[in-house]
């Protein structure tokens, strides 16, 4: 044991004398990823969260709020779901406790065959929520449809129907859209099974670094692209004028990237908290994300490449902007590493590994100091603090494993267009998509 760790002590101290006699040119070069990219996206992203915390409250915001207390409109929450039997009970319950005083629930339940719509007819009973069962799949965006010519709201909340939420979250929701250009909140998520494994707690960070610190930097640099469909708000005005939801996955992101077409902002509502149960098999997380990414190569850019065109009618730098962030930061990096990394090797074979360390020990400190962002904003840290201890093999979940099931996924969507044959959607509702495939 003792020479394990000389030996370790010894390559950390070689790696750290290798770099610090380097040249800056040759250490530019071989760094330039990290030091033109991730240290300024990081660096800004903790300026902007850190600059929106210290300001106080417009004064538009504050009159919107006190205009919602004297007339809360009425609030349409739409829990479209499949064979959630088990959890709707609990999410209904839940969305009871809201402080919220003027809203509906509606719930559809898409050809479910585990019992949902017995547990839905029962709710309906109580007179809880506006229970409808369709006796075929029609996919999510389908029941999402059908409950949105349902709704009777001016806002509309969508949710999964097997989430918790804060009792404040609907309000929290409705005051971003004291702008009247405001058309879509996205709100904010945490896992709530993060201390049953080692995968759980990971995806814990990524939920309080990406969506707790990221998108709120997003939504205030005006370049926010996503409301989860796990929760967020929209204008149901505006929901209507543009279709409402194409078929998915990535339906979510989609419909998000239609509203700000047609003219709206998208923002950001920290206090707005969702608890979500994350994957806690890998297996499972696995194919979780291969869904999830592949919608990147079959919105982004099939159905949106034309954003990238500035000949093109309705080519805005407003849109522009956020896509370059997503394509750049998620697809280009995630493509070009390896051939980076391969270039890396065979140039600097003999302090390759060193390298690794060095950078390693950058994406650590950095990964440090956004958690600590993310806990002085948290409204749960005492909760959050529990993961303190995890934040070095973050690094490694995101740079590696993550990005690697990112690069399967985009591979396999560009050459094999897998999206089209997900089970999250049934086969004859894939088929009428690809009509409107431009590719």
């Amino acid at each position: 044991m003792y020479d394990v760790i000389a030996s370790i002590t010894a390559f950390m101290s070689r790696s750290i004398q290798i770099f610090m006699s380097m040249p800056p040119a040759d250490l530019f070069l071989m760094l330039w990823p990290f030091l033109l990219l991730s240290i300024p996206r990081y660096l800004l992203t903790e300026l902007v969260v850190l600059f929106q915390a210290a300001m106080p409250e417009s004064r538009a915001k504050v009159a919107f709020r006190r205009q919602l207390e004297l007339q809360p409109p009425l609030v349409s929450v739409l829990l479209p779901g499949f064979n959630e039997c088990e959890t709707l009970e609990t999410t209904v319950l839940a969305l009871r406790e809201q402080s919220y005083p003027n809203f509906e629930i509606i719930v559809v339940s898409d050809g479910s065959t585990d019992g949902m719509d017995a547990v839905g007819r029962r709710l309906a009973a109580k007179g809880w929520i506006r229970f409808f069962n369709h006796r075929m799949r029609g996919g999510k965006s389908s029941a999402s449809n059908f409950a949105l010519q349902a709704a009777r709201g001016e806002y509309v909340v969508i949710c999964d129907a097997d989430s918790t939420f804060d009792s404040d979250s609907i309000w929290h929701l409705l005051v971003e859209f004291y702008r009247p250009k405001v058309f879509a909140v996205a709100g904010n998520l945490r896992v709530r099974n993060a201390p049953s494994n080692l995968l759980t707690r990971l995806q814990a960070l990524q939920y309080i670094l990406s969506i707790g610190v990221g998108r709120r930097a997003s939504a205030m640099l005006g370049i926010l692209f996503i409301v989860s469909g796990a929760f967020g708000a929209l204008r149901r005005s505006a929901l209507l004028a543009t279709g409402g939801w194409d078929t998915g996955p990535g339906e979510d992101g989609d419909v998000t990237i239609k509203t700000r077409l047609a003219g709206g902002d998208v923002a950001f509502a920290p206090k707005a908290m969702c608890m979500t149960d994350a994957p806690d098999a890998w297996w499972t997380y696995y194919r979780q994300q291969l869904r999830w990414n592949r919608s990147m190569v079959r919105f982004q850019i099939r159905k949106y490449g034309w954003l990238f065109n500035p000949l093109r009618q309705k080519f805005s730098v407003r849109n522009l902007l956020p896509m370059l962030d997503d394509v750049v930061f998620q697809l280009v990096l995630t493509v070009t590493i390896p051939f980076y990394l391969v270039w890396l090797h065979s140039e600097h074979q003999s302090i390759f590994w060193p390298l690794m360390f060095f950078v390693t020990l950058l994406y650590t400190a950095i990964n440090y100091l956004h958690y600590l962002v993310a806990l002085a904003l948290s409204e749960r840290p005492k909760l959050e603090l529990a993961l303190f201890p995890y934040v070095p093999l973050y690094g490694f979940f995101m740079g590696f494993y993550l990005r690697t099931v990112r690069l399967l996924a985009y591979l396999d969507e560009f050459f094999f267009r897998t999206s089209y044959r997900e089970p999250y959607v049934p086969p004859d509702v894939q088929k009428q998509s690809r009509i409107y495939d431009p590719w």
